[in-house]
């Protein structure tokens, strides 16, 4: 079982810099990998009300946060945290938003399958303080709806996978009984959004998902698209116009409320609205398997009595990529749709490494007929990708779409919130924090790296031996593939803080890096014994190349797509370490030579993953031009030296995925520490540079003083006695005010 670490402890050494902020184009960071769920599932996360938008999202270990801005001074509020998320690792309990009548702020959140719970400001128009109200519902994904004259209906899957939802004649205060929408059976449950219109007339759209494939492991298969409405008396009708009685099965679904069928296609993602006349209009998701152009976005409407044909609107790669969709005016509709740009590691069926991508708006200005291409709304970070576009209710020009970058890592609490206008991007000044994470011994300092890396917890850790460096080399990209920490143990006995550290992260799973002579079988049964694990597996060779090759086959399960490789020399440690977040970051596997020449092993990493390009870091002295001709398309960077190499490959890294919004720091002197400082930086995209106990270095000094406004977060990896604290206040200084 996962066990959770708040917040508190886990940056407890964190400390501001002096007052001062960085404008940055995100208002929050540190939110869960699905810090808001797609509009098919759950809405609204975002409201707006007398100038000031509500946000809210999954924040560190799923807990619900709101932040709020003021569209007229443009000030941020928060974020603050509304409650305790008892889901753990598990994003279904996303918050969705209420605004009553008298200011109070309502939230929902927590539920997948169990109590959804529910949460009220404690006093209007302010959410820093809130309290508990009786739970509505057991169930997943709250839909709130408002009505008129005060009414709110709460939508949701119930915990049996029934749809249903429960009206509200109290301005959200307490709900009625439960009334069934959609009923499940053994054959199919339901996917279902809902929407709103005039004259309170309910629009649902709906889809099923294939029970029967589900059992033999086709998770996601969701069939056909299907639409029903209830009007202001309670009557419920299907597309054909013909009248429904609740619970509606799949046999009447069928029947009466299809609209399209997807045959051996796949439906996803839909959401409903209603044109000037009250006829509803359908965005979805079409397609089958993966990859490039494998789902369209399609459009379909009613008009009069008849279902029009689906519009494809642009392609995309994944089923799980979502959208948000409104109308803007009488034959007017603007879509935010997840496109283009998606992860190169997700091209396996169902692979959620393939979701996400850029954001793009298109529009139509005639009823859906034709669509055009409008922005892109995301940043261009290159090789970041964005998930979940929700709307913000009731939102004014300066703030109407929240979205956040995405990784396949559900333990992942690194992610960004981002809020798009039509003048683009909503900057927030951002204090930047500068924190040490150390240990009293590099053991210690890598369980502190660990619990600043992994907030929630982890099901996988990888060991390797605090004695040596060459086998735990390729071991980052290896950690950042299981989603776990790198952490180090003596050879011949597992120290009782770093068994402490695996069972507070619920690992069940060890990868032990080496042979026995580095870490002998005693630490694998104490892995079992004293950290409770339950698998513990060893990944070696006969040295340190044929370990590396092993590695690199234990990732290939998550990495058969990678095409890129970094080659390092494995007689030394520091350019290895450097490479660590770039590597780790982009699953890529790492290859060690051997100064003048490539061995065997080594050349079967990059026979194994067909490798077509391949990135050599430090100068030939470290790794041959021998080497370099042997390798594919090779791109050399190093300098003079290790710090150098450092400052280059942070350069280089900032166009293949990391950021320059966090910073880490270790020492270019000993091993340890900078070794477990990788998975932190990969997690984090965060580039990592080297010091020196005493000083900075111009290297390090130079891209700081050149990034050092983009800056929230700086870590410094160990103690006093490998990276003094007059070193940690240079650095400090140079994120301050330019």
């Amino acid at each position: 079982m996962l066990v959770r670490c708040t917040v508190a402890t886990a940056i407890a050494t964190a400390t501001p810099v002096a007052a001062y902020a960085n404008t940055l184009p995100y208002f929050a960071r540190d939110a869960a990998q699905e810090a808001i769920l797609s509009e098919m599932a759950l809405h609204p996360a975002a409201v707006s009300r007398l100038g000031v938008t509500y946000l809210a999202y999954q924040g560190p270990g799923f807990d619900p946060y709101i932040v709020t801005f003021d569209e007229q001074s443009a000030v941020w509020d928060g974020p603050y945290k509304i409650g305790t998320n008892s889901l753990r690792l598990d994003a279904h309990g996303a918050p969705a938003l209420y605004l009553d009548g008298s200011g109070h702020v309502h939230a929902f959140f927590g539920g997948h399958g169990t109590a959804i719970q529910h949460k009220r400001s404690s006093v209007p128009a302010s959410v820093s303080s809130w309290t508990a109200l009786t739970s509505p519902a057991s169930g997943t994904y709250p839909q709130i709806l408002d009505l008129t004259g005060g009414d709110v209906m709460l939508m949701y899957r119930a915990s049996d996978q029934d749809w249903a939802y429960r009206l509200s004649v109290d301005d959200a205060a307490t709900f009625g009984a439960e009334t069934t929408v959609l009923a499940a059976d053994a054959d199919a449950y339901w996917y279902a959004s809902a929407f709103v219109g005039a004259d309170d007339r309910l629009h649902v759209a709906f889809t099923w998902l294939d029970r029967e494939l589900m059992r033999q492991g086709a998770l996601f298969v969701r069939r056909n698209l299907y639409y029903a409405s209830r009007d202001a008396t309670g009557r419920w009708t299907g597309a054909d116009g013909v009248g429904l009685t609740l619970p509606i099965t799949l046999g009447e679904a069928d029947a009466h409320c299809r609209i399209v069928d997807s045959a051996s296609e796949f439906v996803n993602e839909m959401s409903v609205r209603e044109n000037d006349s009250g006829e509803p209009a359908v965005l979805y998701l079409l397609g089958s398997g993966s990859g490039p152009d494998a789902y369209t976005w399609m459009f379909k409407r009613r008009e009069g009595d008849a279902w029009l044909r689906s519009v494809p609107i642009t392609t995309t790669d994944h089923y799980f990529d979502a959208a948000a969709f409104q109308r803007t005016g009488s034959d007017a509709y603007e879509v935010f749709l997840v496109t283009k740009d998606s992860d190169a590691r997700g091209s396996l069926d169902w692979d959620y490494r393939g979701r996400g991508g850029r954001i793009e708006r298109w529009t139509t200005a005639d009823g859906g007929d034709t669509w055009s291409f409008a922005q892109r709304v995301s940043p261009a970070e290159p090789g970041i990708i964005y998930s979940d576009p929700v709307l913000v209710r009731e939102a004014s020009a300066k703030a109407r779409v929240l979205f956040t970058d995405w990784s396949d890592d559900e333990s992942d609490f690194f992610h960004r919130l981002f809020v798009w206008g039509d003048a683009g991007l909503v900057a927030r000044e951002t204090t930047p924090a500068v924190a040490r994470l150390a240990g009293a011994n590099r053991g210690a300092t890598a369980v502190a790296v660990s619990r600043r890396a992994f907030l929630e917890g982890a099901r996988t850790v990888v060991i390797a031996t605090e004695r040596d460096f060459p086998d735990a080399l390729a071991g980052t990209p290896l950690a950042t593939t299981v989603n776990g920490p790198l952490l180090l143990t003596p050879p011949t006995y597992l120290p009782d803080s770093v068994a402490a550290e695996i069972r507070r992260l619920g690992a069940t799973r060890a990868i032990v890096l080496g042979g026995t002579s580095v870490v002998t079988d005693a630490v694998l049964s104490q892995l079992k014994s004293k950290a409770e694990c339950t698998t513990v597996e060893r990944v070696a060779g006969a040295d340190r190349y044929e370990t590396a090759l092993a590695i690199s086959r234990r990732m290939r399960d998550r990495t058969r797509t990678i095409k890129t490789a970094v080659v390092v020399g494995g007689r030394a440690w520091p350019d290895a370490v450097a490479a660590a977040p770039l590597a780790g970051a982009n699953d890529w596997p790492v290859v060690l030579a051997d100064g003048g020449y490539l061995p065997a092993a080594s050349k079967k990493i990059l026979a194994e993953y067909g490798i077509t390009s391949t990135l050599i870091v430090g100068q030939a002295d470290v790794v041959g031009p021998t080497v370099a001709s042997a390798v594919p398309s090779p791109t050399r960077v190093g300098g003079d030296d290790r710090y150098a190499t450092a400052g280059l490959l942070a350069r280089f890294a900032l166009d293949r995925g990391l950021l320059p919004g966090r910073i880490v720091v270790a020492t270019g002197g000993a091993f340890p520490d900078a070794l477990a400082a990788g998975t932190l930086a990969a997690r984090a995209r965060a580039p990592l540079l080297l010091v020196k106990k005493t000083d900075p270095t111009a290297p390090t000094r130079d891209f700081l003083g050149e990034y050092g406004t983009t800056v929230s977060d700086l870590w410094v990896i160990g103690g006093l006695d490998v990276i003094d604290d007059t070193v940690r206040a240079e650095l400090a200084a140079s994120v301050d005010a330019k």
